[in-house]
């Protein structure tokens, strides 16, 4: 059962996949978002058609200090479809049947300081699970 949760989701175990890791500018004042764009690099991921679809999507946060951040993860815009991050990481399927080549976005918002002081910089990484669908219509 422990293997089955470690090697992560099954409907994603044969799809493609594109990962990215990318650093917040620095978040400077409470509540203000600092959205950070994930996007597939064509030099390090598999070329996408027209009809990759997400199947699966990882993503996960981390920071230096004890401050409290809340962070969305978003597809198209900050103000488009969003799940928080409960805790550092997420593993969702919320996005299923999006444009695989997105963009997703990590925003993050300092809620509390809790002894922190600005700057706070965010490292975020996103993969993306997905599958070509023959003529998948964007939802």
């Amino acid at each position: 059962m422990l293997a089955a949760l470690l090697a992560g989701p099954t409907s994603a175990a044969a799809d493609l996949a594109w990962t990215q890791d990318r650093t917040s500018t620095g978040l400077q004042a409470l509540g203000r978002p600092v959205v950070v764009v994930y996007a597939p690099q064509s030099k390090t991921s598999p070329q996408l058609t027209s009809n990759a679809r997400i199947t699966q999507i990882y993503a996960s946060r981390d920071y230096e200090g004890l401050a409290q951040v809340s962070t969305e993860l978003c597809w198209g815009s900050p103000k488009g479809l969003c799940v928080p991050l409960q805790g550092r990481h997420i593993n969702t399927s919320a996005f299923n049947g999006k444009p695989a080549n997105g963009p997703l976005l990590l925003v993050h918002r300092v809620d509390r300081w809790v002894g922190d002081h600005p700057p706070l910089f965010v490292r975020g990484t996103v993969t993306v699970w997905y599958a070509d669908q023959p003529h998948a219509q964007v939802r």
